[in-house]
């Protein structure tokens, strides 16, 4: 009967451990992707929302000049005005940008159904719709 040899089985082993930790590593990348994509997703289609990512960085450089600077509380408070200003603008401007980018997408759907028979039409818009909803950019045309 035969044994086998110490190093084939410690390449084994290493082998072994190799692919764990690349199956390791790809689902930790892969998940944290699904999570990235579910979070810029949300961002997206939701610019109104209390915790969006310009609230959060207003309030990280805030805390940044005022921690620096040593500001009083007169300064704090005007810096504080200004920094939620500037938020409100980005917010607006973020609605802006996806209004416009809904319309451009709705515009080129359009001009595709043009050149489609009807029931190709539906279809695609149908698709268009559940792959743009959660973008923020659905037609909402049926």
């Amino acid at each position: 009967m035969k044994t086998p040899s110490i190093t084939s089985s410690r390449w084994k082993a290493v082998l072994l451990l190799a692919l764990v930790f690349a199956l390791g590593a790809g689902c930790g990348i892969g998940g944290g992707l699904l999570v990235l994509r579910r979070i810029v997703q949300h961002a997206i289609a939701h610019p109104d929302d209390a915790h969006a990512p310009v609230d959060r960085a207003v309030g990280k450089i805030e805390s940044l000049i005022v921690a620096e600077l040593d500001l009083t509380d007169s300064e704090r408070s005007a810096v504080h005005a200004e920094l939620l200003q500037t938020a409100a603008d980005f917010k607006a401007l973020r609605i802006e940008v996806w209004q416009k980018a809904s319309m451009n997408v709705a515009g080129s759907l359009d001009r595709i159904c043009q050149h489609l028979p009807a029931e190709k039409q539906a279809t695609l818009r149908k698709k268009a719709a559940e792959r743009l909803g959660p973008w923020g950019l659905s037609t909402d045309k049926p």
